[in-house]
């Protein structure tokens, strides 16, 4: 079984506990498997965030069973996930760890000769726009920390 497959199956699931045989009775006439494969097309959107179901569910009315495109619709009103960004500190250390596995193959071959990191510097400082990936290798390489990128 397909997960978009499962999701439904524990929307009918949650659903038919919910209101018991009037939920499956509103399609008597209609084969379970179209009714099933209706509620996948309008609720694709939806198969991939689960707080947006659990919204709907908390939503419908107690009173009647809804229709695919009713629970689509609640479904729709639920509030945006929140996004937590990583705190700074953490991501600027982590580029900064990066960047020194990247230099670290080629310091060998370069040596300790660092005048290239020095003119990226000095051209950056003068105005030149430099790649700010390059420029952070050079500082990198220099030792030096900045805010120059």
């Amino acid at each position: 079984m397909s997960p978009r497959a499962e999701f439904i199956e524990a929307i009918f699931h949650r659903l038919t506990l919910r209101y018991g045989r009037a939920f499956l009775a509103r399609w008597e006439a209609v084969p379970v498997d179209e009714v099933k494969a209706d509620w996948r097309r309008e609720l694709a959107n939806f198969a991939e965030r689960p707080e947006a179901i659990e919204y709907a569910l908390a939503l419908v009315d107690p009173a009647e069973p809804p229709t695919a495109a009713q629970f689509r619709d609640l479904c729709s009103t639920a509030p945006a996930p929140a996004f937590r960004a990583l705190p700074q500190a953490k991501q600027a250390q982590r580029a900064a760890e990066v960047r020194r596995k990247c230099l670290r193959p080629v310091m060998p071959r370069i040596g300790r000769d660092v005048r290239w990191a020095t003119d990226m510097v000095q051209r950056a400082q003068a105005g030149e726009r430099v790649p700010k990936y390059s420029l952070r290798l050079a500082m990198d390489a220099l030792g030096q920390q900045g805010s120059m990128c």
